[in-house]
């Protein structure tokens, strides 16, 4: 198998270095800083991971050419660009490209420019970070990747991928309905990103002080994606809520660390589409929609 990582941050970094490191030839497409720091030090992962890998990386996918899976692992923002400046030469009849992102826009959009066929959703769970470019840290999590066709129909490619990700440690099931798998992470990341932003607190005192404003957001996005077709349990928001009660009180979400920063953020496919989301399947979400309202004026003044 020949695979393309797109973006070489902590996504692609860590998810491309975990095909890499198990054999597969894995060429990276990057710019600037992070394309100048592979080609001089390699790919490195330092924390649960330590890793140094010496990896083809190059700011034109002509240098790649044909391959049999790309792994988009840009920001949502950036993912049309770079569809329609790096897939032409990366794409044969048979590619797949495997979407990262959090949310649930980003394989539709994506589907619009090559065609659903050529879509494969993916969900990452682990925790990493840029410590500098072409350095990543990897804070540790379960070490996942849930990888699907949209219509989650088999696929030699996809059991290729899984196995190659399973040979690097990872873990990387089988996965019998994405649209659900998509729409659980939804549901758990784009609450805390959204809350965390317009109060600027960590994740405890979301679920201390402002435990019951977390929760109404969660439950809010649960009821969009239910309407969607997600098939989440009637317990989800409790089961949620335990689960990140289990992560570091500290952390943030990198969406809430980009808005609050001031840099583009992913404002657009998180809660800024939650309340569309809803619209479209008649939910009303009325604390998405004052977050994203806030946030909103915020993410056009970052871009101003």
């Amino acid at each position: 198998m020949k695979a393309a990582v797109i973006g070489a941050g902590a996504i692609g970094a860590f998810y491309g270095a975990a095909l890499a490191n198990a054999g597969v030839n894995t060429s990276f497409i990057a710019r600037g800083k992070t394309l100048s720091a592979i080609r001089k030090h390699g790919l490195r992962l330092v924390g649960n991971t330590e890793l140094t890998l010496e990896v083809p990386a190059t700011d034109n996918s002509a240098d790649i050419g044909n391959v049999d899976v790309v792994l988009m692992c840009t920001k949502t923002f950036q993912v049309a660009e770079a569809a329609r400046t790096y897939l032409p030469a990366l794409m044969s009849s048979h590619t797949l490209v495997v979407t990262t992102q959090n949310g649930v826009t980003a394989p539709r959009e994506l589907s619009a420019i090559i065609g659903s066929e050529h879509v494969a959703p993916g969900v990452c769970r682990e925790w990493v970070k840029i410590v500098e470019p072409g350095l990543i840290m990897d804070l540790g999590g379960p070490r996942m990747i849930e990888i699907s066709t949209i219509d989650n129909s088999p696929n030699t490619i996809i059991t290729e991928l899984r196995d190659a990700f399973r040979k690097a440690g990872l873990t990387s099931p089988d996965v019998d309905d994405i649209t659900t798998t998509l729409w659980r992470k939804m549901c758990s990341v784009v609450p805390q990103g959204a809350c965390g932003a317009v109060l600027d607190v960590p994740l405890g005192d979301l679920l201390t002080d402002y435990r019951d404003l977390f929760s109404r957001c969660i439950d809010e996005t649960v009821q969009v994606a239910r309407a969607h077709g997600a098939q989440l349990t009637t317990d989800f928001v409790d089961k949620n809520l335990a689960a990140l009660a289990g992560q570091d009180p500290a952390s943030t979400t990198s969406f809430q660390r980009d808005i609050l920063a001031g840099r583009p953020s992913e404002y657009a496919a998180q809660v800024g589409a939650v309340p569309g989301l809803g619209d479209h399947v008649g939910v009303d979400t009325p604390i998405n929609d004052v977050i994203a309202a806030v946030l909103g004026r915020r993410e056009a003044a970052n871009r101003a």
